[in-house]
């Protein structure tokens, strides 16, 4: 009886054993899935590694099922399957051969007028008529978010115009607008307002303005990207469409300090109505388009890194504060994530200059788009600011950027 029980015991303890094991095993699977893009990009003659994935701070070794890609020729591309301990396969990826990129990294400040392609709802509202209230927008199926293009086959593009046309009275009017980039069409029948004013009961916005900062530029071309994010409606949260873009020379008037629970702000206004360069992309990983003004851009080239070149530790950020100009500041990269979900926040990183922090809190509004630099090589541009701790923020891989750049060019 005795022995038996031990033999229970010690099959309770192995089971216990490789049910934990198995957790592990499968939880670390899942950890590497998830850090894994689906594609990577190397240099001529260089190797892909994954020494900077967050999870091999433990140094979980991985390994790639292909001979090396040392003298690979430019363009060439594979598929491999991902191992970890070299047996176990994690995911696949592709990796392909590309030049290393070169571009001068940025840190001036820019001014953004920016108008969107058609008029953006951005609310949905009663109109008040003598017998009583009614809803013609949300009759006709239209949304907060919604995109409206024509009406009656005319382009819009203003407030201005909405209102004129529906002016004319009570409709049918044919209403062409998209939703989640689907194109529709409805019919609305304005109503005729305690004013005798006939309203189609909605609010629309055609443009918006604001300041940030330039990530890179390219000396050939022109091209450049900034702000790391996309410009979103402040009512829709949606991204704005863009019809067209203007870049112009701010004035920096001041800013305001970041504390725990309210981001700063760097204030500033457009110096000069003459644009010094046309916005052509509005995009979840940052605005592009074209400088030609080349002082927002004074700097040597540098190249760019490959995602996962990007290592935790030590790097700078440049940005415009004052009269001063372009600055670098200390920073620290603590966690990297290149799960393509966190498209923005492939980056953690803390404000360890004692000069910043004295004088903006760490990272505010308008500093979106301040290009890091490691061992003086493109990693990357702020994008958000923590605002329970404004010493730290997100940031974007400048691969990334570079990547959706190149893709809605095409």
């Amino acid at each position: 009886m005795k022995r038996n029980q031990i033999l229970y015991k010690a099959i309770r303890k192995s089971t216990a054993m490789i049910a934990a094991l198995s957790a592990f095993f499968f939880g670390t699977v899942f950890l590497l899935e998830q850090q894994i893009p689906s594609n990577f990009y190397v240099s001529p003659g260089e190797e892909l590694t994954f020494s900077s994935l967050a999870y091999l701070k433990s140094g979980t070794p991985l390994s790639y099922d292909q001979t090396s890609l040392a003298g690979k020729s430019l363009g060439t591309s594979e598929q491999v399957t991902v191992r970890l301990f070299g047996l176990f396969p994690v995911t696949q990826t592709r990796v392909s051969v590309k030049e290393r990129e070169t571009v001068t990294p940025g840190g001036t400040l820019f001014g953004i007028k920016l108008f969107t392609k058609g008029v953006l709802v951005i609310d949905i509202a009663a109109v008040e008529t003598p017998d009583g209230t009614v809803y013609p927008a949300a009759e006709a199926g239209i949304q907060k978010g919604d995109t409206i293009l024509t009406i009656d086959g005319t382009d819009v593009f203003t407030n201005e115009e909405v209102a004129d046309l529906f002016c004319d009275g009570p409709g049918p009017y044919t209403i062409t607008y998209t939703r989640d980039d689907v194109v529709y069409e409805t019919t609305l029948n304005t109503a005729k307002g305690m004013d005798g004013m006939y309203k189609g009961g909605l609010w629309v916005r055609d443009s918006t303005a604001g300041i940030g900062t330039v990530s890179y530029y390219d000396n050939d071309t022109g091209a450049f990207g900034g702000l790391g994010h996309g410009i979103n409606d402040s009512d829709t949260g949606l991204l704005m469409p863009l019809s067209a873009g203007q870049i112009c020379p701010v004035h920096l008037s001041g800013v305001q300090k970041g504390v725990s629970g309210t981001p700063g702000e760097l204030k500033g206004s457009f110096s000069s109505n003459e644009p010094c360069g046309t916005l052509n992309q509005n995009t979840q990983a940052g605005v592009f388009g074209t400088l030609t003004d080349d002082t927002l851009a004074q700097a040597d080239e540098v190249e760019v890194l490959h995602k996962q070149e990007v290592k935790p530790g030590d790097a700078v950020i440049r940005c415009t504060l004052g009269d001063d100009g372009i600055q670098e500041y200390h920073i620290r990269i603590d966690e990297i994530n290149m799960n393509e979900k966190a498209l923005t926040k492939n980056l953690i990183i803390t404000v360890t200059d004692e000069a910043l922090l004295r004088r903006t809190g760490g990272i505010v509004q308008g500093m979106s788009g301040s290009p890091i630099l490691q061992n003086g090589k493109l990693v990357g541009a702020v994008t958000h600011v923590f605002v329970n701790n404004p010493a730290k923020g997100y940031g974007i891989f400048a691969e990334n950027m570079l990547s959706v750049m190149d893709e809605n060019a095409a």
